[in-house]
């Protein structure tokens, strides 16, 4: 069986597509865990003062879990892509077109995602309320609180938030690289299969 087209750069992008949609996804997994986890020291906290908190991150969470669905995505279908290299009937052309149809599908949904979370991170912040005895605590209060506890509610301060926000640019350079070898090799297939046909003509010609 002939070796797939642009063997050795597919399988590298791929695998690439791979590691960084999964390394995302771990990282975002971690950022839930890790953000629950300070919100309930910061709430701890402040319950002996009296005062109740209400901390609100949807402004970087909501678009987040659109980024991580897409590199979860972007994960899977790269091992379907790796498993396809060693499968000839997944090297034709109509193969390796819709495969780099999809990462470029992935690469577009990747970045629209991505933007947001990194904005987000880059100028915002978690959202902090405080009430006690039912009347709101000054918002300079509660800042102070947190800082005097050792936390910046900036995102980019966050390490966790702050990974997240990088990490899955990764994943979508190497879907788009994916993309583009997938693009390149369905190209190949067509002069391959050209040559091969040129070289069965000039066999039979030259047999006597």
């Amino acid at each position: 069986m002939a070796r797939a087209p642009l063997f050795a750069v597919r399988l590298g992008s791929y695998a690439m597509a791979f590691a960084w949609g999964a390394i995302s996804l771990s990282i975002g997994l971690n950022t839930v865990v890790k953000q629950n986890r300070l919100k309930s020291f910061l709430r701890r906290s402040v319950a002996p003062l009296g005062i109740t908190l209400r901390l609100v991150t949807n402004n970087v969470v909501h678009p987040a879990i659109a980024s991580e669905v897409f590199c979860v995505i972007t994960c899977l279908f790269s091992i379907v892509a790796l498993i396809g290299l060693f499968a000839q009937r997944c090297s034709t052309k109509q193969a390796l077109k819709a495969q780099g149809a999809v990462f470029a599908f992935l690469t577009v949904a990747l970045f629209a995602c991505q933007i947001p979370v990194s904005n987000a991170v880059r100028s915002k912040g978690v959202e902090i309320w405080g009430w006690k005895d039912g009347e709101e605590v000054p918002a300079a209060t509660l800042l102070a609180a947190a800082a005097s506890l050792g936390v910046n509610p900036l995102y980019r301060h966050i390490d966790f938030i702050l990974w997240f926000g990088i990490m899955p640019w990764f994943a979508f350079l190497f879907a788009l690289t994916s993309a583009i070898a997938s693009f390149a090799a369905a190209g190949k297939v067509k002069d391959t299969y050209t040559s091969e046909k040129a070289r069965e003509a000039g066999m039979t010609e030259v047999q006597p």
